[in-house]
């Protein structure tokens, strides 16, 4: 199982950078030809004899590439990940109302997500994580990290303008992320829907969006209210 070290340096070693070099070429190659194998037939299905055999190469030249399987399918993760997430870097987020730029924000993420190899990565990712739990983080800090960042700018600017708040907008924009992208995207993780923002499906985004709202301007963040007990005559 590869630890945190070997997926960093893994990174280092088999990113998807276009290079003249003919080892990094190779190397290129042996993840494309995993990538399809992993994704369709998945981890355990997927043995060495079948990636060489499917690469055109021997097993000296995979372990010159590779020191094992599970290395190679942390550079398949990294890879898929840089391919699918980087627009998340510059999420178009509308200005105008506060409910506008939420539900913008949300549609958005969705659909860079949504796309067919993004969701076929979560799939993957989420059928290994017990095998090897590293690979949440990294998919975490290619995707997570980023849609968080983008909707705790929009919560912190709101804040400071006093339209909702004060609040703890890490927090807050975690539960934002559950109702308005997390639980969609379920959905179409596990084929119950397909990625197409209908009409219902945006009517159903909007009516989250105006719930978290509704909490969000009627309470600061860590106040309890705890209702009062009837005094007694």
């Amino acid at each position: 199982m590869p630890t945190s070290r070997s997926s960093t340096s893994t990174r280092a070693r088999h990113g998807s950078r276009p290079t003249s070099d003919p080892s990094a070429r190779l190397t290129k190659r042996i993840i494309e030809v995993a990538t399809t194998l992993f994704l369709g037939a998945g981890y355990g299905a997927t043995t060495i004899d079948i990636i060489v055999a499917k690469a055109g190469i021997s097993k000296r030249t995979f372990y010159a590439h590779f020191g094992s399987k599970a290395d190679l399918f942390a550079a398949v993760v990294i890879r898929l990940a840089e391919l699918n997430f980087p627009s998340l870097d510059s999420l178009q987020v509308a200005t105008g109302p506060l409910e506008l730029q939420l539900e913008q924000v949300a549609v958005e993420i969705l659909r860079i997500t949504g796309k067919p190899e993004g969701v076929a990565l979560d799939r993957m990712v989420t059928a290994e994580v017990g095998r090897f739990p590293e690979l949440g983080r990294i998919l975490y800090d290619f995707a997570g990290s980023r849609v968080l960042g983008a909707v705790c700018k929009i919560l912190d600017q709101a804040c400071a303008k006093g339209e909702i708040g004060p609040l703890d907008t890490q927090f807050t924009a975690q539960h934002f992320l559950q109702a308005a992208v997390l639980g969609p995207r379920r959905f179409i993780v596990l084929g119950l829907e397909d990625s197409r923002m209908t009409p219902k499906k945006l009517e159903r985004l909007r009516r989250a969006v105006r719930l978290f709202l509704d909490g969000a301007r009627g309470a600061t963040h860590g106040a309890r209210t705890v209702p009062r007990r009837p005094s007694r005559a």
